[in-house]
């Protein structure tokens, strides 16, 4: 038919691959977290006495979302190498 899609051929809007980048369940949801931690970072500006053991330090409280944020993505990039490496043997 001339208006049907091919066989070998998504439709349009139905997911898949859009401009090179798998359209997945997980990068939707880590899109979803990025931006709720990006808003959470955003709103939250006061400043914030922490104890780490013995010096209490005084931050904004952005920077120290931020920070954590950022410790939590690293944790994850290190342990998907791990797994990917276990994986390959």
């Amino acid at each position: 038919m001339a208006g049907a899609p091919s066989a070998g051929k998504a439709a349009a809007g139905t997911g898949g691959k859009r401009a090179g980048i798998a359209v997945t369940p997980k990068l939707i949801i880590g899109v979803l977290i990025l931006i709720a931690a990006v808003w959470f970072i955003v709103v939250n500006h006061a400043s914030v006495e922490i104890y780490l053991w013995v010096p209490k330090v005084t931050a904004p409280l952005w920077l120290v979302l931020a920070i954590t944020f950022a410790a939590g993505v690293l944790t994850e990039v290190l342990l998907e190498r791990g797994r990917d490496k276990r994986q390959r043997r």
